[in-house]
């Protein structure tokens, strides 16, 4: 079984500092936030490392662009070679 790797956009990269900074501001531990941030990131190695078809195709996006659904997050993502590249992430509730 292929696993591919996965790799954050530089938009998806600042959603991810964006969601630290939150929280942070809401007072929580360090250690907190960054194993909050690892289980995205281990997540989705997991799913789409080797299941990287599974998302919902978005062709409103574009082609062959995918989101998946995690703790009420959605990634949004596009398959290439070797590698999944996830686009940008947001919280469901909000834009």
């Amino acid at each position: 079984m292929n696993n591919y790797r996965i790799v954050f956009s530089p938009r998806a990269q600042q959603r991810l500092e964006e969601i630290a900074d939150y929280l942070y501001q809401q007072q929580l531990s360090n250690q907190f936030v960054v194993n909050y941030l690892q289980r995205f990131e281990d997540w989705l190695t997991t799913l789409l490392g080797q299941f990287p078809e599974s998302g919902t195709l978005m062709p409103e996006f574009g082609d062959d662009v995918r989101r998946v659904v995690y703790q009420k997050y959605s990634f949004v993502y596009r398959i290439n070679a070797d590698a999944v590249e996830i686009l940008t992430l947001y919280r469901e509730n909000r834009p």
